[in-house]
């Protein structure tokens, strides 16, 4: 047991006055909240406040800032390419994950910040770069496939095969969103995952 102190004798757990503030303040919101709702007579029930209640606080999480993500990078480039011994930057999963995840996103990920992306996942493990080029490869080779299914100029009969031959298999959400993608932002995706792979070859 240590220093002759028995079971009974153990601090008792402190929880801080303003978690407790909060924690009475939350119980009170939930409790008004049915009350309004049962007079209100809407035939909402308290259980149907709550699910409504964790609808929205699932739909308030908190998405990353894409210039975050890009100082991130920065910082990065910056410290590797300083020649003082104090480092700025920190790793942060966090950030790592959203950038892999986004790193097609024109909206999201610039083309300066791709480029920086480029060399970062270059330097990276074996692991993030064999994901990522895993990933790139899949998506120079949808772009081909639906470059070969293009009718060529003049090719009206090449229309009507291309039309009989489709696929009928659901596509992912994915491949939903990128056939919604016009032909030069697609072209401009396909770029980007030439570079990762072209970049990936030369580090090796």
């Amino acid at each position: 047991m240590g220093a002759g102190k028995s079971k009974k004798h153990r601090k008792k757990q402190r929880i801080a006055k303003h978690v407790i503030e909060g924690q009475t303040r939350k119980k009170q919101e939930d409790a008004e909240k049915q009350l309004l709702a049962a007079s209100e007579g809407d035939g909402e029930t308290s259980t149907d406040v709550a699910n409504d209640e964790s609808k929205k606080s699932t739909k308030n999480t908190k998405t990353k800032d894409p210039a975050e993500a890009a100082s991130y990078l920065t910082l990065w480039n910056l410290d590797r390419n300083s020649e003082s011994t104090t480092k700025n930057w920190k790793f942060n999963k966090n950030t790592q994950s959203w950038l892999l995840r986004h790193m097609y996103d024109f909206d999201k990920v610039s083309k300066s910040t791709f480029g920086t992306l480029v060399d970062y996942v270059c330097q990276g493990g074996d692991k993030t770069r064999l994901r990522v080029e895993e990933e790139a490869k899949r998506r120079a080779r949808r772009y081909k496939e639906w470059e070969k299914k293009q009718p060529k100029e003049g090719d009206a009969e090449q229309d009507d095969v291309a039309d009989e031959t489709k696929d009928t298999t659901s596509p992912s959400p994915d491949d939903e969103e990128w056939n919604q993608l016009d032909d030069h932002d697609k072209r401009k995706e396909y770029k980007r995952a030439r570079k990762v792979l072209d970049s990936l070859k030369e580090q090796q």
